[in-house]
């Protein structure tokens, strides 16, 4: 009987929530930058595991934080949330105030993604990224 309760509610059990890496993965463009765009150069967005990283991809490469060209971002994963991503990017540079590599936080929102620094106010949140075409994750 008890075998026959577990087999029942296994059955009837909900398929499992996507997790936040099922809903960030996908093709992003700039929602700011006509040259980022989904239309001129999207990006991917997607996940490694062990060492746990977040890798953006473009599609031809850009300039990056440091003004060099470049077609890949990689961050080293550290928190997660239901909505967020706590990370460090690779090469960034120590912040002279506090000795540290920045802490980066990728919040999800409703059409896509903006990013966040530890340090900075929660309301700020730059490098706004829209999901590219039908992309959307399906629940």
């Amino acid at each position: 009987m008890l075998r026959a309760m577990v087999l029942l509610t296994c059955l009837t059990a909900p398929a499992s929530a996507q997790t936040v890496f099922d809903r960030a993965a996908g093709l992003y463009g700039s929602a700011t930058d006509p040259f980022q765009s989904c239309d001129t150069n999207p990006h991917e967005l997607s996940f490694t595991g062990r060492p746990n990283h977040l890798i953006l991809r473009w599609t031809v490469p850009r300039p990056d934080a440091d003004g060099r060209m470049s077609a890949e971002d990689v961050y080293d994963l550290r928190d997660t949330t239901e909505s967020t991503l706590s990370m460090q990017r690779e090469g960034d540079s120590r912040l002279p105030e506090t000795g540290q590599r920045p802490m980066w936080i990728l919040r999800l929102t409703p059409d896509g993604y903006c990013m966040g620094r530890s340090d900075w106010p929660l309301v700020r949140c730059v490098n706004a990224a829209i999901r590219c075409g039908n992309d959307a994750p399906t629940s």
